[in-house]
Order: structure tokens, then C-alpha cells, then sequence
């Protein structure tokens, strides 16, 4: 299962393997017959714990947050980010103080599934844009 849009890949020039959000190993797809693809969550907690403490929003809302925990929520949680999260849908956290992210803070959520009844992982725009942006070109 690709992370990417077909003009995504085009512009990349073939599909990286950190794209490849993970394999269907036997129809009909479930979750027991997908196998996420270890480079693709590699990638994507290296994305997150360089990007997110650079994005506008996630910084405002660690000011709001005073002191404690931000978390990276994966928007395909069926009551959106601010309703009941389930814990497969919690991709990792921050920790603030103070108001502000503490570096190399980031902790990913090892009960996050990439891919879930909802769903494949999806990521904030923000996260998404900088994870296609850092994807390794294919020659």
C-alpha cells in the first residue's frame, strides 16, 4: 500500500520504498493480512520528530498547552483529533514545558498501527508535506 498520490510518485520519479506504507499479504485486506513496512515507520517518526517542532500550528498549540505532552494524532481517528483517540491512532508525543517543545523530546507510540479499520495512517498536512518533501528521489 503506497503513503502517495500516482502524481506524487511521478514527481519523485518512481516510488522510494519509505513510501510503501506496508504490504497485503493475502486477500481480502485486514488487518491481520497487512505487514507495515519497517522503513516507511522509520522514515515517518524521523519526519515528525524533525518537522513538528518547526510547524506554526504544533508550536501554538505547545503554547497553549503550558507544560506536559503534545500529541501527533493520526486524522483518520474516526472522532477527529479532538474527540475519543484511540491509542493505535496516537502516532507519538512531544513533551513541553513552559510552553515549548522540548528538543529530541519526541516519542513515537509503539501501539500506533499504520494501517487500522479506519484506515491507512494519516498524517496532519503539514507532516504529510514534509514527509513527501524529504522522500528520496528514485533514479
Amino acid at each position: 500500500m503506497c503513503f502517495l498520490s500516482p502524481k506524487e510518485v511521478r514527481s519523485l520519479g518512481g516510488l522510494p520504498n519509505e513510501a510503501i506504507a506496508g504490504f497485503i499479504v493475502a486477500e481480502p485486506l485486514t488487518i491481520e493480512t497487512f505487514r507495515p513496512n519497517p522503513r516507511f515507520i522509520n522514515f515517518m517518526h524521523q519526519v515528525i520528530r524533525t518537522s513538528a517542532p518547526l510547524d506554526p500550528d504544533f508550536c501554538a498549540t505547545a503554547r497553549n498547552q503550558g507544560n506536559g505532552w503534545v500529541y501527533v494524532i493520526d486524522l483518520r481517528t474516526p472522532e477527529g483529533p479532538r474527540g475519543r483517540v484511540l491509542p493505535q491512532d496516537i502516532i507519538g508525543a512531544f513533551q513541553v514545558q513552559n510552553g515549548e517543545i522540548i528538543p529530541d523530546s519526541y516519542e513515537a507510540n509503539e501501539h500506533h498501527r499504520v494501517f487500522a479499520t479506519s484506515g491507512l495512517v494519516c498524517l496532519p498536512p503539514s507532516l504529510r508535506a514534509a514527509f513527501v518533501a524529504q522522500l528520496p528521489r528514485v533514479h
